[in-house]
């Protein structure tokens, strides 16, 4: 482990180590959800963060410092985060083996809202395959066939684009019966919203979300 890296556990361990001693178990998930952010192991978390801060929480205990309740309170609260940590690993583990398209149909050619989807999917672990703005229905039906994404992310700004929308996703169902959509922007119509198959994004932080409600729908289908 890099002394940089070695820096950055050591605070994360302090802190997780305070939020066990505060009783505070939303500074605790709060922290370990940091620290899998930063890109830190299980391993490291475990080894070098919980444990650590546990051994210190039982040597306070045998000197006395604190109570037996607070003891067995900042156990719960570490049993918890455990729980919590495993179930992000495990869905970051399912999103890896994932796929996701992006993209905007034939004449819409603003692509900002897209691209800042496609980051916010990658940081989450998807793998994303971005085809940018101003795609022909034609030319997306052949990149799903050939890409295989489980789901396809489309971006509108214009109402008036909505006709090619819809045209992109009733090729790509024609060809894809099984595919799955996820599409966003301002220029949604009603149409668009009571389409099967298509999920809808409201707001680009929302996107993940969708995205996952997505997969989960296509795996009961």
């Amino acid at each position: 482990m890099s002394s940089e890296r070695t820096v950055r556990v050591g605070e994360f361990e302090r802190a997780f180590t305070a939020a066990l001693l505060a009783g505070d178990g939303i500074a605790a998930e709060t922290t370990i959800r940091e620290a899998m952010d930063a890109g830190l192991t299980s391993a490291e978390i475990d080894e070098g963060i919980i444990a650590p801060a546990l051994w210190q929480i039982g040597a306070l205990w045998e000197r006395g410092e604190i109570t037996v309740a607070d003891e067995h309170l900042a156990t719960e609260i570490s049993m918890r985060v455990l729980a919590l940590q495993r179930e992000a690993t495990r869905v970051a583990e399912t999103r890896r083996a994932r796929r996701v398209m992006l993209a905007t149909p034939e004449g819409e050619r603003h692509v900002v809202a897209l691209r800042m989807a496609g980051n916010l999917l990658s940081g989450a672990g998807y793998w994303t395959v971005m085809l940018g703005p101003d795609v022909p229905a034609e030319a997306l039906a052949a990149s799903v066939l050939r890409h295989q994404p489980d789901v396809i992310c489309l971006s509108v700004t214009m109402p008036a684009v909505s006709v090619q929308m819809m045209d992109s996703i009733f090729l790509v169902q024609a060809a894809c019966p099984a595919a799955q959509f996820v599409v966003g922007g301002r220029g949604l119509t009603s149409v668009t919203r009571s389409q099967s198959g298509v999920g809808i994004c409201e707001r680009v932080s929302e996107v993940v979300e969708a995205v996952d409600a997505s997969v989960m729908r296509a795996g009961l289908n």
